[in-house]
């Protein structure tokens, strides 16, 4: 390229390197509700929830899970309630995402894994349309 068309293809070049890039931010989670009420929540497929659970690793106890096929749960944070504070409380946060059409279910299990029984279980409900 020569000429005219040359200088016109730089100067839009110059041009949409200028233009700053926008951040799009991603829609927050959805808080996941309805801990063993037999009630589904409905997310859209691709779209989010959140699950927050109070935990203590420090006394050897932790949230298993098991989840159907076609939903996604991976935990995301845990978070110390007073940091440095040994048996202090944490959250732990998971993200559950739908990736296929359906009714799912999500099982929590607070246990010592090598006790091999939940002290507490928690079920959720979740449809994909």
């Amino acid at each position: 390229m020569k000429g005219p068309a040359m200088r016109t293809g730089w100067s839009l070049a110059i041009a949409m390197s200028m233009i700053a890039p926008v951040a799009i931010a991603a829609p927050a989670d959805l808080p996941l509700a309805g801990a063993n009420s037999g009630k589904a929540t409905t997310l859209r497929r691709g779209q989010s929830a959140r699950v927050e659970l109070q935990t203590n690793a420090s006394t050897g106890y932790m949230w298993r899970v098991d989840a159907d096929r076609g939903i996604s749960v991976t935990l995301l944070t845990t978070i110390a309630s007073r940091p440095g504070m040994v048996g202090a409380p944490s959250v732990a946060t998971y993200r559950v995402i739908g990736t296929k059409r359906g009714m799912y279910r999500i099982v929590f299990r607070y246990m010592r894994p090598w006790e091999g029984k939940a002290v507490k279980t928690l079920t959720y409900l979740v449809r994909i349309a």
